[in-house]
């Protein structure tokens, strides 16, 4: 049920799950290695992090000795920051229906959207990649 009313898509919680990898690898992470320790596609992956590189949240390094490492502070990395950068801005306050019929002003609909977007906007600004880094252990790792 949360799910659905975050609608939270796949591109972002891959996204976010990718920094928070990379983030607790420590160097540079390859992107089959992390491909396989997520279970996605090596090639969806790949075009998920695109634009994370060139917003600089990521670095990408090419060779045997490449793969990404965070460009910026975990600490600084929200998870607002990522689902603008994938999905673009939160939606503004709309309607809930399919077909609005009230007047705009005194829609109590269009109040409780504005009141849970403004909610959800400090909460994700909140959720820092250094915090989801914690839930990571690579299996290098002992």
């Amino acid at each position: 049920m949360i799910q659905k009313l975050l609608n939270i898509s796949e591109r972002v919680n891959i996204a976010i799950h990718a920094l928070a990898y990379i983030g607790a690898a420590g160097k540079n992470a390859s992107v089959k290695k992390m491909a396989e320790d997520l279970q996605v596609s090596e090639t969806y992956l790949a075009k998920v992090l695109q634009p994370l590189v060139k917003e600089g949240f990521i670095d990408s390094k090419r060779g045997a000795k490449g793969g990404f490492t965070l460009a910026r502070k975990a600490e600084e990395i929200t998870a607002y920051d990522l689902i603008t950068v994938i999905e673009g801005p939160l939606p503004v306050n709309a309607c809930l229906f399919a077909h609005p019929i009230c007047n705009d002003k005194e829609c109590r609909f269009r109040a409780l959207t504005a009141d849970v977007r403004t909610m959800m906007e400090q909460s994700l600004r909140k959720i820092r990649i250094s915090d989801i880094m914690k839930n990571f252990k690579h299996k290098d790792d002992n």
